[in-house]
């Protein structure tokens, strides 16, 4: 059985889901600047707007986005 890509890969310092390609090209975090970014993250956040009840009770969740739930190092 072969492993597929994960589409996105994980920031390790703010947890926001970054598009495979973004990541690529940039070799950074859009959200954060960070360039340590990862393929071993689970489970997926998304929040829609700044009024969310979710932004701000986990300290991650600062601004609308996509975040990974947990995160790992390779």
């Amino acid at each position: 059985m072969t492993r597929r890509r994960k589409l996105f890969l994980a920031c390790l310092s703010c947890r926001a889901l970054v598009p495979r390609k973004v990541a690529e090209e940039a070799g950074r975090c859009p959200n954060c600047g960070s360039t340590d970014l990862t393929e071993n993250w689970e489970g997926a956040i998304i929040i829609l707007k700044e009024e969310s009840e979710l932004v701000g009770k986990l300290e991650y969740l600062k601004k609308p986005g996509r975040y990974a739930v947990e995160v790992g190092g390779e």
